[in-house]
């Protein structure tokens, strides 16, 4: 029946757009979809700078909160 080639024409190109998309995100994982720059910084190297960068700003805020009765007499 057409209705039975044609379920099987689905199931086939499901299973082909389901490997190639897969394909696909292997390649652009792997750098291989694009050129790689060589001045462009390792991943490693950046995830490292990323995580001083936070590290720094954690560091360098103030504690937020209310101030309470005692602590802003004690500061007069």
């Amino acid at each position: 029946m057409a209705t039975d080639e044609q379920g099987q024409t689905i199931d086939i190109s499901l299973k082909q757009t389901t490997a190639q998309r897969q394909n696909i995100l292997r390649a652009a994982f792997t750098g291989e979809l694009v050129p790689q720059d060589p001045a462009d910084e390792p991943a490693s190297l950046l995830l490292e700078r990323i995580r001083a960068e936070r590290t720094a700003q954690v560091l360098g805020k103030k504690p937020r909160g209310r101030k309470t009765k005692d602590m802003h007499e004690t500061s007069i």
